[in-house]
């Protein structure tokens, strides 16, 4: 028997929910719960290297079938559109593949299956048709299985399950065999997030939570590689991909630390130009989410962390430096909550910004001037919040 799967809302517990409705007034929530399941309506591709390409490029996109055109202001940006959404039409009594909620949003989006994101797959055989779902038995996909399960368990790496038809496709770098080429698909509000930093050939800049990388690239690119950009991470495995993407793509002048900032902070001297900040948050604003299990306390404990880490770059600021914060979600604590506080207990002032384009505000702040915010259901992209601030 087939039946037909159809997601209208992530799943969300009653405290986020009624939190989301006093942020955003229940008609913008409403509209925020519908889009934050699907994709971005469009995909920049942002090309760092090799400009002269951008029609190549766009050939492969359209060979792909993907819709495809250059950013009408940035020529190095593409917008892509993914496809979908697609009727998940499944037959209820295959065997299933369950994954972590983090592995199912990638599925869910045209992702293939791999071993490290699988947490069962009882009795499944190699060529089996199979249906995944995640640890909340929300469907995302259905695949081929190119592993027994026996397989799976023994085996560290690889794709247990090919892909065969989910919700959405979206594309990506080794879908287009373009994975070693210099250019990534990052959101068009951190694209905005780097150029307010706009970086001097002079200057000495901070990517303080650097990893994987796009805005510390798109820094090295804006610079026209002259600035002197110290990138930092406490995670240890992804601040190896971003040293691993600066060894391939012939990267100079970006030195690359392991380390809290916070801690690193005390016993550094040296001041910077420019410092970027974009740290750890509960990333409401990323898209697709499928499972939205954040509590409010969550979201106090992340602006808790947010404040300190912006206290310990604002003192290795210049006089006249330009720091520029920003996050992945929508939570008033961990965005203009962060941002009050800093002004208050620091001599940073908020200023304009160059690049405006998110014009949506919240009615319960009195920031406008000098930030800008996406939402989505209102924006057609992630969720995202962009602060800059000059030292006094």
């Amino acid at each position: 028997m087939q039946k037909t799967y159809n997601l209208k809302l992530p799943i969300i517990s009653d405290e986020l929910f009624n939190y989301l409705n006093n942020l955003l007034g229940k008609k913008v929530s409403k509209k925020y719960l519908k889009s934050i399941i699907t994709p971005m309506e469009k995909y920049t591709l942002h090309i760092f290297k090799n400009y002269e390409e951008v029609d190549v490029i766009l050939k492969k996109l359209h060979e792909h079938e993907y819709k495809a055109h250059v950013n009408k202001r940035f020529q190095n940006l593409i917008e892509v559109k993914p496809k979908g959404p697609f009727k998940l039409i499944i037959e209820e009594e295959l065997k299933e593949i369950v994954v972590d909620n983090i592995a199912s949003e990638m599925i869910y989006q045209g992702a293939d299956v791999f071993i490290p994101g699988i947490k069962r797959a009882n009795k499944v055989k190699k060529k089996d048709q199979v249906k995944i779902v995640s640890q909340e038995q929300i469907l995302v996909a259905k695949a081929k299985a190119l592993m027994s399960h026996n397989e799976i368990l023994s085996k560290k790496r690889g794709i247990a399950a090919k892909n065969t038809l989910s919700p959405y496709r979206v594309p990506s770098l080794l879908e287009l065999q373009m994975e070693n080429e210099p250019l990534f698909f990052q959101s068009f509000p951190a694209y905005l997030a780097a150029l307010n930093i706009d970086p001097g050939s002079e200057d000495k800049i901070l990517d303080c939570c650097s990893a994987p990388g796009n805005k510390t690239i798109h820094l090295h690119e804006l610079s026209g590689g002259k600035s002197k950009i110290v990138a930092v991470d406490r995670s240890n495995n992804r601040l190896q991909k971003l040293n691993e993407r600066i060894k391939k793509f012939k990267l100079h002048n970006i030195n690359t630390f392991k380390g809290d900032i916070i801690e690193m902070s005390k016993n550094w001297q040296v001041k910077f130009d420019k410092v970027l900040v974009d740290p750890p948050c509960t990333a409401l604003g990323l898209r697709p989410r499928l499972h939205l299990k954040i509590s409010h306390k969550i979201i106090k404990e992340s602006a808790k962390y947010q404040k300190k880490i912006l206290k310990a770059c604002s003192k290795m600021l210049k006089n006249k430096g330009i720091l520029v914060y920003s996050t992945c979600t929508i939570t008033k604590e961990e965005n203009e909550d962060v941002i009050e506080h800093i002004i208050s207990n620091s001599d940073l002032k908020l200023v304009e910004q160059e690049f405006q384009y998110g014009n949506t505000y919240l009615n319960q702040s009195q920031i406008q001037k000098g930030i800008q915010r996406f939402i989505p259901g209102i924006d057609k992209t992630v969720g995202f919040f962009i602060a800059k601030l000059q030292k006094k």
